[in-house]
């Protein structure tokens, strides 16, 4: 045999040697491994070890660097955040309400010719009471606008019908009819029918924009749905809110009731460089 032969079967008793040495080595150390691993788990506090009934869900919409992250226990929330590029931003709002809907819009509002973003997350308790929180984006100076408005359900809800909006308008319904000054209390609730807002993103963020052809379809609607109403101070403040859908389908500006009555709270701006 050639020194060629005779070195290559030193190499192949090398190569076994070294693979049994390694098998003798796993099986020495996989015990100890297992028993680091009990010992590690039994000596964790029960909450790091977690709870099933946690969950973590996201909500997005495509395009948009925005990220609404829910903590959730058996679908009530525990923890709500937004992140964006500027950073992320608590939501406190949202502790102890669930999820219901998403409604994104597009449209274009600022100087350049990408989408810009008005979203509606809604979120309520067991009661049927919570928040629409509303989240607007633009993206030529990149901005995101953080605002929230109650949540109440009201006869509208019930009803069947479907209101056509034009594209970039989203429909609020308020908890209650405005305040009139000749009546002594708001009508709210699944019992009441309540005032409508049509809102839109603007460069300075989600807005009360009164839109004439939302208008036309609601006095329609209201004006049959007032017709069974018994009481007079409620079918008053029913008159009151349809003379005022009246007035802004013909494009007029809405009254001060109407304004002062918009419960819509900006929470927050964020702003980064593209």
């Amino acid at each position: 045999m050639d020194i060629r032969g005779m070195t290559s079967i030193k190499k192949i008793f090398s190569e076994r040697r070294a693979g049994d040495r390694k098998r003798n080595h796993a099986m020495w150390f996989l015990p100890l491994l297992f028993a680091a691993a009990a010992l590690t788990l039994y000596l964790l506090p029960a909450a790091e070890l977690g709870d099933k009934n946690i969950s973590i869900r996201t909500l997005e919409v495509p395009e948009f660097p925005i990220i609404v992250v829910l903590e959730q226990d058996k679908g009530t929330i525990t923890s709500a955040w937004l992140r964006t590029p500027a950073g992320a931003r608590k939501l406190d709002q949202l502790d102890g309400l669930s999820f219901i809907s998403s409604d994104p819009v597009i449209s274009k509002v600022d100087q350049d010719s990408k989408n810009d973003l008005l979203w509606r997350l809604s979120f309520t308790n067991l009661e049927g009471e919570g928040v629409h929180l509303w989240i607007g984006m633009t993206t030529w100076a990149p901005r995101v606008f953080i605002a929230s408005t109650p949540f109440q359900y009201t006869r509208w809800h019930a009803l069947p019908a479907k209101v056509e909006v034009p594209k970039g308008t989203s429909i609020y319904i308020a908890p209650a009819a405005p305040f009139y000054r000749m009546l002594d209390k708001q009508y709210s609730g699944k019992d009441s029918y309540s005032f409508i807002y049509t809102i839109m993103l603007t460069p300075e963020g989600p807005a009360f924009v009164p839109v004439p052809s939302v208008y036309k379809q609601l006095a329609i609607l209201l004006k049959a749905g007032m017709h069974g109403e018994t009481s007079p101070k409620k079918r008053l403040a029913y008159v009151r809110m349809l003379t005022e859908f009246n007035r802004l389908a013909e494009g007029k500006a809405p009254q001060a009731d109407t304004l002062l009555n918009f419960p819509l709270e900006k929470l927050d701006t964020l702003t980064w460089k593209r």
